[in-house]
């Protein structure tokens, strides 16, 4: 029995990425991998202990944006009256530490009502009540988002709910809850049932050991930034995260803070939510929204208030995929930027799901500002050719003779953006001649915010 049951947690636990294929939008990547979709079949527990199978492409590999539930689990064209069972395949799965606990918790989920265990995170500062999403809500949801948080933080496995929760408000409720509380990085989103929640860790001790590890690097980044404005602070997590982690899919706590903070291993979620936390230890007003790419495929990024007006902020897409991780690469395209030039570019279905039950988890704040954009306050925002030609020459000498990959301005419109762009080899002939360790230069330039990168390779 016991054996059976390690084979089903395998593929509950299976690590697979809340947003499957958030890596970069841009598809040029001197070096890169590939940053197809991983795509997979996996096997889940139903409640009744029958194993059910969610087809390639269906609702289970990408929960934030297609929440499932445990009496209806579908893909796009799937039908919630329920699944089929199916047979049990073997699944490759990376188990977490206490993996038997986990295994015990779910062999006895049904007779279980709740778990005893005191908060681990009592002391965390941040009242949910403050955060933008749950102000969004009305009064029978923000009652709910409570309730999950609470089970939550005291790793319940039950939470009871009357039939006026609905199997749409749950998925709305949680998801929102599970967005804005980074803290909360044992907690899994690879199942989302009404009444139910599911973990990644349950063990006290060693949820406290890896709290600990946490707290240790964001005293790190936090001393860092202490003293500086908002927007300094902004740019020393967005490069902190950048240059300290790899992007990868599927593996461990990569969905979550411990992943960006300690083992350098994350997904988009897990760079959205690292950045969240970080701002929510500063007292830097933020949230997580969630997304697709052009594709289809599910992101999440954050949105971030400086000096009185909001802004989109974009990690994962600032952190260059590649095959050999460059310590010395990030970008800043997508460092506080309007919604203008992202939304419905790079950027689309604004916080909404849109597979399975279509629900919006809220509307956030409209991003109006380019006040506080990285190439404005940096001074490397061009108006005419000139100015442009001059600027991008001596970004790309200041890079190799530094030997960092970018070399990246903006500009303000898109008639000097394709004057300068027309010539890019130009520009490569032009910087392996004036310093010969730049092997090729690549371009990353981007036509939605005007960005001109010029990538080097030595």
């Amino acid at each position: 029995m016991k054996k059976r049951y390690a084979a089903l947690l395998a593929a509950v636990l299976m690590t697979l990425s809340m947003f499957s294929a958030c890596g970069s939008s841009d598809k040029n990547e001197a070096e890169s991998g590939s940053e197809d979709a991983v795509s997979t079949s996996i096997n889940v527990i139903a409640p009744e202990g029958d194993v059910t199978t969610v087809p390639d492409g269906g609702e289970f590999n990408d929960p934030a944006a297609s929440y499932t539930f445990a009496n209806g689990e579908t893909n796009a064209s799937g039908s919630e009256a329920g699944l089929s069972t199916e047979t049990e395949a073997s699944v490759a799965a990376t188990l977490p530490p206490n993996h038997q606990d986990i295994v015990d918790m779910i062999q006895n989920a049904e007779t279980a009502v709740t778990t005893t265990k005191a908060p681990v995170m009592k002391d965390y500062n941040v009242d949910c009540t403050t955060r933008y999403g749950y102000n969004q809500l009305n009064d029978a949801e923000k009652k709910l988002y409570k309730q999950i948080l609470e089970a939550a933080k005291s790793v319940e496995i039950r939470i009871d709910v009357d039939d006026s929760v609905t199997n749409e408000m749950w998925v709305k409720v949680f998801g929102c809850m599970y967005l804005q509380e980074p803290q909360l990085f044992w907690l899994s989103s690879q199942r989302v049932t009404k009444g139910r929640l599911w973990y990644w860790e349950i063990d006290p001790e060693l949820i406290a050991s890896m709290q600990k590890e946490i707290d240790t690097a964001a005293a790190k980044v936090i001393g860092q930034a202490e003293g500086k404005s908002t927007y300094e602070k902004l740019k020393i997590f967005h490069d902190y995260i950048a240059l300290n982690n790899n992007f990868v899919k599927e593996q461990g706590f990569n969905q979550t803070i411990y992943g960006g903070l300690v083992s350098g291993e994350i997904q988009c979620e897990g760079y959205a939510k690292t950045m969240q936390y970080l701002c929510d230890l500063s007292g830097i007003e933020s949230m997580i929204v969630v997304g697709t790419n052009e594709s289809g495929d599910s992101h999440a990024w954050n949105v971030v208030k400086v000096d009185g007006k909001w802004y989109n902020l974009d990690t994962t897409w600032d952190d260059p995929i590649l095959t050999n991780v460059d310590k010395t690469n990030v970008r800043h395209r997508y460092f506080l930027v309007p919604d203008e030039w992202i939304h419905n570019k790079s950027h689309f279905n604004v916080n909404k799901k849109v597979t399975g039950t279509k629900v919006t988890y809220f509307n956030p704040p409209a991003c109006t500002s380019e006040d506080m954009n990285y190439f404005k306050v940096e001074k490397k925002l061009y108006t005419d050719k000139a100015s442009a030609d001059a600027a991008l020459k001596e970004a790309l000498k200041k890079a190799a003779d530094s030997k960092l990959r970018a070399a990246e301005i903006r500009v303000s419109s898109k008639a000097v953006y394709d004057e300068i762009t027309a010539d890019l080899k130009g520009y490569a002939t032009w910087i392996k001649s004036e310093r010969s360790s730049v092997k090729s230069v690549s371009s990353n330039c981007d036509p939605n915010t005007l960005v001109i990168e010029l990538d080097l390779v030595y």
